[in-house]
């Protein structure tokens, strides 16, 4: 009596939640086959090989001149090794990470909306919900990987070449402020760009748009903002900021780090209100191109 070897075909399925690994998977293999983003890449770790650095030359002036070191972190608060340290790098890495994400929102998922590979995805046994959960998890390891990792490397570095012990016995609430910051720019800007992918998957306009929404609003803020300033009101509290969409992200990350900033309210208002407006718009745009399939 022989037993029989169930094969491939008759085994029993894995749960779709595996799926949701497979697009993230596929999603970012398309993504670092192209040298494009490799060269964004670098750019982004030139930021953070300088602030690697000028921790590193801190801690050896902390040795040696320990006077000079803190004449010079009495300047420059975004290397005295507190959580605007971390969330100032992570704010500033904004620039290349648009960039990043322009250039991989189309290979992402513009691809699938031109070729049909979303209607391929929902013919098999997986609903919408895994679909976005792949992408945006694709979405959100691209801007970690510029913004949330580069931190906690830094805050690691800066606890290693110091007192040790007593720098992350007193310091280890930051590691939560970088990864809640982290998550909010994952998910908030992952959701914003699969909207704008899922309705304009060609890349010159999502480019454009994006762009528009990155560069050119924000320009746009800093002028209505210097020009309907009231006499004595400090800039931070113009509701013209709020125009930018990555100031508002800044401004709801420093509740992470322990600090509430001007307009925390507004900018949180706005950050709600986008995420839940990109779902929207994902949403019916899937079903209606489900429908024209």
């Amino acid at each position: 009596m022989s037993l029989a070897v169930p094969d491939k075909e008759t085994a029993s399925p894995r749960p779709t939640w595996f799926a949701t690994w497979s697009i993230t998977r596929t999603a970012l293999h398309l993504v670092f086959r192209r040298k494009l983003f490799w060269l964004l890449f670098f750019i982004a770790l030139f930021s953070f090989l300088s602030t690697f650095g000028a921790i590193y030359l801190l801690a050896t002036l902390r040795q040696q001149f320990p006077q000079m070191e803190q004449f010079i972190t009495s300047f420059l608060k975004d290397l005295d090794g507190s959580g605007t340290t971390y969330l100032n790098f992570m704010w500033l890495q904004g620039t290349v990470t648009m960039i990043l994400l322009a250039f991989a929102g189309s290979v992402l998922a513009g691809n699938d909306h031109r070729q049909g590979g979303l209607i391929f995805y929902l013919s098999r046994r997986i609903s919408m919900f895994h679909y976005a959960i792949g992408k945006l998890l694709a979405i959100g390891l691209l801007i970690s990987l510029t913004t949330t990792l580069p931190a906690l490397i830094l805050f690691f570095e800066y606890g290693l070449l110091g007192d040790t012990g007593e720098y992350f016995s007193e310091k280890y609430s930051i590691v939560f402020g970088i990864l809640g910051y982290g998550l909010v720019l994952s998910v908030a800007v992952g959701l914003l760009l699969l909207a704008l992918v899922s309705w304009m998957p060609r890349p010159v306009p999502l480019v454009m748009l994006w762009g528009g929404l990155f560069v050119f609003l924000p320009i746009i803020s800093r002028i209505l903002t210097d020009t309907m300033r009231e006499p004595g009101r400090a800039i931070e509290e113009s509701s013209w900021r709020l125009l930018d969409f990555w100031y508002d992200l800044y401004v709801v990350g420093n509740k992470f780090f322990g600090e509430e900033k001007p307009l925390f309210t507004g900018a949180t208002i706005v950050v709600c209100a986008v995420c839940i407006f990109s779902v929207i718009a994902f949403v019916v745009r899937l079903r209606q191109l489900q429908h024209q399939s």
